[in-house]
């Protein structure tokens, strides 16, 4: 079992602090080194089955873990020059492999100070990582396939897109409080403008048209900007023949449903300079869209985003979901693959491979795992060539088919939400072609309306062979509030399981859509592993044929949401033997509760003696009914009605902890159920409420 991860990061920071100024050759201490090294994750190199100096077809390799990795290290001085060195360690890479014995999936080129780590049989232009050795402790999941779990990469790019994603948000608000258009059109109009910057930045569009025609209308503040930019877009939706020159010269169709309406609106002189802004200081194909629906949040605004549940999930954790239920039994497959047919059969198998996302909010969950899905696809391939190679067959002709984008599939309620998920996946095509070096055509656009407008609850779902993401949020105390009467009377008479977390239903259609073999990996509330919510979810589920494979029991969700969360994923009725990982250690079996088997206490007998000492606590129905400590007082000592009959100290679980005497720190009005006429009794309470709350219930 690997150390806990405060302990991997205390030893790398003693490991850098002790290598840091080493400046020696790597013939005289790189064993040292790497022993060292191996040593923070916990692993001992010879009980590992690691290998130094282990000879292959193109000269000796510094360390050979079969399965895992191998490294090449070089002197310190050369950490500057590691590209030079790449080619080496790509080369015996490959000559590491055999038919029986595939190559390790992992390969690091290290000069001490700086390390490059590959994953060569996904990815052949750019290293998945590179790391100096004085981040490495806060950078240590890079390394995590010395400890047998997954690596996670962090993309260098997100500073940058947060920037641009401000600015874009900054020019949709200008636009939107002035009423320059109706809400669709901007709408339209943003979403054009950032698949357009981004396409010129990867060169679908030539000669930088789109920042051109900002430019100019910078330069001209007389020029129209719905008629210059208005006509780029309407070229981009239009087939047939192009423009032969002039300033739209040889611009390509795309379409793809973004510009079926040609946005056309006016912009003011700050707006254009906003606009030029983004395109020109940007590099956009820089710009991470794992993280752009940050767009989306701010666009939304907070109370139309609370309403919806619709909360930005960043990378590293949406690939807790993505990695144990797309990625892993994908590698277990590949890895498990003897024959060419073998191979043969999980291209053909990929090729048919769907993926949901029922709540996909701007697509981050789905272009993480088309991402992954490329990668996948890509090490196939190679696995055939290689194989064909050693069988002395013919090179497999150039694939006209490749994984179709088509096969990530979504639905979402915000109308918004469902335009930003389809650009996403569009940036996510040509940002895979380009990283794996193919020859596929990414334009026009392809037809995405597998991501569709709707709530999901109410839909049928395609058929899916992984369900992913992250459903709204509302407890069950606050749903009807939050979704009104009408659609929670709906909730219960469709799923007959009374009122529940809202999380619940999700969890359970998602099972239910599952065929045999099926996988799901969903975000919820922490509460699906508790007392009545996890009867009707998780309990239900593994009732129904499913069986956990990897959760997170609990942590804190980042961000305005402010809850736990717990992370499942799960198989249904699956026919192989299931390894199952709890809060990264593994398990025997995951229980319902989300403990592991064997210490569930989720069917514990209550105790009668407890009855009646505790219960949840009220709930306030509006935030305007919660005084302060100075404003409870003045009532309270007002001659005109008897005050403490409706404000009350309002005691939380903070006040009873920290305050040995447990004096409220804030009161609040409560009428109980006293008819209007004898709330009118206490005037200056009952105008409190007419004024904070009233209006605020009349929306």
């Amino acid at each position: 079992m690997p150390p806990p991860e405060e302990e991997i990061r205390r030893r790398l920071a003693e490991f850098a602090a002790r290598w840091g100024g080493y400046h020696g050759t790597e013939r005289a201490e790189a064993q040292t080194f790497l022993n060292e090294l191996l040593a923070c994750y916990g692993v001992d190199r010879l009980d590992a089955g690691a290998k130094f100096e282990e000879h292959g077809p193109g000269g000796f390799m510094d360390l050979i873990w079969p399965g895992v990795c191998i490294v090449e290290m070089k002197r310190p001085s050369e950490a500057g020059r590691l590209a030079e060195h790449r080619e080496q360690l790509l080369t015996y890479w490959q000559q590491s492999g055999t038919p029986r014995s595939p190559a390790p999936r992992w390969a690091v080129v290290c000069a001490f100070h700086r390390f490059e780590i590959w994953e060569p049989g996904a990815v052949y232009t750019a290293p998945r990582a590179v790391v100096e050795l004085v981040d490495l402790s806060d950078n240590l999941d890079v390394l995590n396939f010395l400890t047998g779990r997954p690596p996670v990469f962090e993309g260098g790019g997100a500073a940058l897109t947060r920037e641009a994603v401000a600015l874009v948000t900054d020019l949709y608000k200008r636009l939107q409080d002035r009423g320059a258009a109706d809400l669709d059109v901007l709408r339209d109009f943003i979403l054009q403008c950032v698949w357009s910057m981004f396409a010129e930045d990867l060169h679908m569009l030539p000669s930088h048209v789109f920042t051109r025609v900002v430019g100019e209308l910078a330069d001209d503040p007389t020029r129209a900007s719905a008629d210059a930019l208005g006509r780029l877009f309407e070229i981009l939706a239009t087939k047939g023949p192009r423009p032969e020159h002039g300033l739209y010269e040889r611009t390509p169709y795309a379409n793809g449903s973004l510009f079926t309406k040609p946005a056309r609106v006016h912009l003011e002189p700050e707006e254009v300079e906003l606009l030029a802004r983004a395109a020109e200081g940007f590099n956009w194909k820089d710009v991470e869209p794992a993280i752009f629906g940050g767009l989306l949040q701010g666009a939304l605004g907070k109370e139309r985003q609370w309403a919806f549940g619709a909360h930005f999930t960043a990378e590293a954790d949406i690939l807790k979901i993505v990695l144990p239920t797309i990625v892993e039994p994908w590698r277990e497959r590949i890895a498990g693959c003897r024959t060419l047919a073998d191979v043969e059969a999980a291209q053909n198998d990929l090729m048919h491979y769907v993926v949901l996302d029922p709540a996909c909010g701007s697509g981050n969950f789905l272009y993480v795992a088309y991402r992954h899905l490329r990668r996948i696809e890509a090490e196939l391939r190679r696995r055939a060539t290689d194989m064909r190679k050693n069988a002395g067959l013919a090179a497999q002709q150039s694939l006209a088919v490749y994984f179709p984008l088509s096969n990530m599939k979504g639905i979402e309620l915000e109308p918004f939400a469902v335009q930003l998920a389809r650009v996403t996946l569009w940036m996510g095509h040509k940002l895979a072609v380009d990283e794996l070096g193919l020859d596929e055509s990414v334009l026009p656009l392809v037809d995405l309306s597998g991501i569709r407008r709707g709530d999901a609850l109410r839909l049928d779902w395609p058929r899916a062979d992984a369900i992913i993401g992250n459903p709204p949020y509302h407890g069950d105390r606050l749903i009807r509030g939050e979704l009104g009467d009408e659609y929670v009377e709906w909730l219960k008479d469709a799923f007959g399981i009374g009122v529940k977390d809202y999380a619940v239903y999700w969890f359970r259609k998602a099972h239910d859509q599952l065929r045999p073999g099926g996988r799901a990996g969903l975000v919820g509330t922490n509460s699906i592993s508790q007392n009545r919510n996890r009867g009707p979810s998780l309990g239900w589920i593994t009732d129904q044929g499913g069986v956990i494979t990897n959760a997170v029991s609990k942590q804190p969700w980042p961000g305005d949401a402010v809850v736990n969360v717990s992370i499942v994923n799960w198989v249904r009725e699956p026919t192989f033997d299931v390894h199952a990982m709890l809060d990264g250690v593994r398990v025997g079996a995951i229980s319902a509760s989300l403990v592991a088997a064997g210490r569930d206490l989720g069917d514990a007998t209550r105790l009668a003696e407890n009855a009646g000492h505790c219960f949840y606590g009220p709930i306030p129905g509006a935030r305007g009914l919660i005084l302060e400590v100075d404003e409870a007082r003045s009532l309270l000592k007002r001659t005109n009605a008897e005050y403490s009959r409706v404000v009350r100290p309002y005691l939380i679980g903070r006040d009873i902890a920290n305050d040995p005497q447990q004096h409220p720190t804030r009161y609040i009005i409560d009428f109980g159920f006293m008819a209007l006429e004898e709330a009118m009794r206490h005037p200056d309470a009952l105008s409190i409420v007419e004024v904070r709350v009233r209006p605020v219930k009349a929306r």
